[in-house]
């Protein structure tokens, strides 16, 4: 590992340990405002800590770190002011949570691997697209597409497209310039694929939640990304929509997501494994969200709750 990099890593691990300079909270705000807050924890949910609110937006989400763990980027809009999904904004922040700074209209941030760059969503006009870290160079990848996510190599990104009427996720190819669509053409199970998925360490598949057009079941699956021919497991299925986002551990061999119950708990799996998924024992002062990432180190899990009413 190279020494800025193992510097980097170090330093945020003594962040994640100083939870009084996370708590970006003014001492005199009312316990309950009906807001959302970040709390990390361990990859299984022991000794979860209130991480990072974000003052003057209550409806956060989305959370990613950058590579070398030095920056948080979320979604977030003021909820509190009557904004909605339509006004989405991304916001970058240190790790810590300080100097947090909105970088334009967009949701679902994904860091490239060198940290210069982010995919995101837009809702209007609707697509997909890149800007530099800090909101400039702004450039559309395709127009409809939707849940960008940059793989862990740096070559690839991950969305979502329609084809035939269905949904399918498409590669698209950053070296050759090229797209691939992981179902064949006609071929998608899914009338539904939603955002947030989520990429292996290797780069070679996608965690994503998918709706079946059959029997309109929802999927939790994993799919390799040279076609589902090379590989395609479903590991859990409900009638009920589990939450849309998906964290893939750095190690491999955990991925996490948000029930379909209620109150929504988080849900680990081995994707190597035939088992069911498993609750975290996860106890916080407000209802899960279901929004998670990992640190970069693996040592932490990064959610999101909301105020109970």
């Amino acid at each position: 590992m190279k020494p800025v990099v193992y510097a980097a890593m170090l330093c945020f691990s003594v962040i994640m340990l100083q939870s009084s300079s996370l708590n970006r909270i003014n001492a005199d705000e009312k316990p309950k405002v009906n807001r959302t807050r970040f709390y990390i924890a361990s990859p299984e949910g022991k000794d979860p800590k209130q991480y990072y609110v974000s003052e003057d937006y209550y409806n956060t989400g989305s959370p990613t770190f950058s590579p070398d763990g030095s920056k948080l980027a979320h979604d977030c809009w003021k909820s509190q002011e009557g904004e909605t999904f339509s006004n989405v904004k991304i916001m970058v922040a240190n790790a810590d949570g300080s100097d947090p700074k909105i970088i334009g209209a967009g949701a679902m941030p994904s860091f490239s691997p060198g940290g210069n760059r982010i995919v995101f969503s837009q809702p209007s006009p609707s697509g997909v697209a890149i800007m530099n870290a800090d909101g400039s160079n702004r450039t559309l990848i395709e127009s409809g597409a939707w849940g960008a996510q940059w793989s862990p190599d740096g070559k690839k990104i991950a969305y979502r497209a329609y084809t035939s009427g269905k949904a399918n996720l498409r590669i698209y190819d950053l070296i050759e310039d090229t797209r691939f669509d992981v179902f064949p053409e006609g071929e998608s199970p899914y009338s539904v694929i939603s955002w947030n998925m989520a990429w292996s360490p290797d780069s070679n598949w996608v965690c994503f939640l998918g709706r079946n057009a059959a029997d309109k079941m929802y999927e939790v699956v994993t799919v390799n990304v040279a076609g589902m021919k090379e590989g395609y497991k479903v590991h859990y299925r409900s009638k009920v929509s589990p939450y849309q986002d998906m964290a893939w551990h750095p190690q491999g061999d955990m991925i996490v997501f948000g029930s379909d119950t209620k109150p929504r708990q988080l849900l680990k799996f081995n994707p190597a494994e035939d088992k069911a998924p498993e609750p975290l024992d996860i106890t916080v002062d407000g209802n899960i969200n279901g929004d998670v990432s990992f640190t970069p180190d693996g040592q932490h899990l990064l959610f999101n709750a909301r105020d109970k009413k």
